[in-house]
């Protein structure tokens, strides 16, 4: 049974996912497209034997010939092994003479995230014992600059965690979900949710990951129905503040109960006009090409799309949207659903070198729903999407595609291939975000506001 660098980095993302991908149930695999498209641009090798071996000597030769820099290079002992982006060649001590080698990670990253710097231990581990070298870091490129990562303090979890990877991929190991936030492109989301409900999983309340759930089922409690039925009081107090743990324990009864609860009073702004604005992005070219809004004035619902077609129409689109806020001298409420909106708004403002004027006003005037639940109110869901918490309202999209990410690939139809029936569909789907805001907000109104 091999291990290989890509089983490293599955497991240190999710453990059920390396499971699944040698054990689970095709049907139930529900690939992304965004995923799709990603696999689409990328070339899978073929993880034959016979091939790695070859690949491995041929490594092997070009390290021993004292090679400079070796590109798309393997490295191995007996059942691990792993391929790496480039290997270059520093001064040192292995069974090559006076150099060794540097494993390099190429492509730039915003983020260092733990699967990636684990990897980056596993090919370290596997070239100080197969090259016989005392080399104790990796390279990585974080915002244009090569860094250097030390594998002192990952090498002791690895060392622990590789006969778990073993006995997940001989299916040795039962494993169960962990219901994430990072499961939302996942292409076995579905069905991990579906064990988690079936089996009360902790994981299904937001904020309860595996290092919390590991904490409570070292009391005792493995599931949603028993961390309701505990004494708050019971709960440890290392798995955080008093907040958060007053937080994981009711909304274990919200879902339980199948009822929401009111935590406290909120005040929401008052004002003639409302706006409720949805912003879509495409992270494949780079820009921000709608600007979605729903005003409600006088009772009276009117939705404007203000729509870039390319990056260069970005900053007109932004001017527009500035241009009609002015309409309203400030006396308007803009709700928006999570942080994003506000610093998208200031990244398009400062990266095409607007009037700060507008901005300000804009922040001023803008409130994020979010927030609230999980401070003011419980409901009886797993997750705050947007979607779920309108749905549970009774709100359905006219366009029900699966998610917001989808509507990336939309636009990329209606973008590369000028097809304007996608290009409606994604709007028409934007426009419904929006109306969730608004049946959101009237619910909050009612339930929160104070008299």
């Amino acid at each position: 049974m091999q291990i290989t660098h890509y089983d490293v980095r599955l497991f240190y993302r999710c453990s059920m996912l390396l499971y699944l991908n040698h054990y689970g149930p095709e049907d139930e695999r529900r690939i992304h497209p965004i995923i799709q498209q990603r696999r689409k641009s990328t070339k899978k090798f073929n993880f034959n034997k016979s091939k790695i071996n070859e690949q491995l000597d041929k490594t092997f030769k070009q390290m021993n010939s004292g090679k400079e820099i070796i590109n798309q290079a393997w490295v191995g002992f007996e059942n691990y092994i792993a391929k790496v982006s480039r290997f270059s060649k520093k001064d040192g001590e292995s069974i090559f003479g006076s150099f060794l080698y540097i494993p390099e990670f190429l492509g730039d990253r915003k983020h260092l995230r733990k699967p990636l710097m684990m990897e980056g231990a596993y090919i370290v581990y596997l070239s100080r014992d197969s090259h016989k070298s005392d080399v104790d870091y990796f390279i990585v490129r974080k915002d244009g600059i090569d860094v250097k990562i030390s594998v002192d303090k990952y090498m002791n979890q690895l060392l622990l965690d590789l006969p778990e990877i073993e006995s997940i991929k001989k299916n040795e190991k039962k494993i169960s979900p962990n219901y994430t936030r990072d499961c939302r492109i996942c292409e076995w989301r579905e069905y991990c949710r579906k064990i988690a409900k079936e089996t009360n999983d902790l994981t299904l309340i937001s904020g309860i990951g595996k290092r919390i759930k590991h904490r409570l089922s070292e009391i005792g409690i493995d599931d949603v129905i028993s961390l309701a039925n505990l004494e708050f009081n019971s709960i440890p107090i290392d798995i955080g503040s008093r907040s958060e743990r007053e937080y994981i324990h009711l909304q274990a009864k919200s879902i339980v109960k199948k009822e929401e609860i009111i935590r406290e009073k909120v005040k929401l702004p008052k004002s003639k006009v409302e706006l409720f604005v949805d912003i879509e992005g495409s992270s494949h070219h780079n820009f921000i090409w709608l600007i979605g809004c729903l005003v409600r004035k006088d009772g009276e619902l009117d939705y404007l799309s203000f729509l870039a077609e390319s990056p260069k129409e970005e900053r007109k689109m932004m001017q527009s949207f500035l241009s009609f806020l002015q309409e309203f001298n400030e006396e308007y409420a803009l709700y928006h659903w999570s942080s994003a909106e506000p610093q998208y708004f200031r990244n398009l403002v400062k990266s095409h070198s607007l009037s700060s004027d507008g901005l300000r006003s804009l922040l001023r005037n803008s409130f994020d729903l979010f927030p609230i639940f999980k401070k003011k109110v419980i409901l009886p869901l797993y997750t705050y999407t947007l979607k779920e918490v309108a749905n549970w309202l009774g709100f359905h999209w006219f366009e029900p595609l699966s998610d917001g990410a989808t509507s990336i690939v939309l636009f990329d139809k209606w973008y590369m291939n000028k097809d304007k029936k996608a290009l409606d569909k994604v709007i028409s789907y934007n426009s419904d975000d929006c109306k969730a805001m608004l049946i959101i907000k009237d619910y909050l109104t009612k339930k929160l506001s104070n008299k």
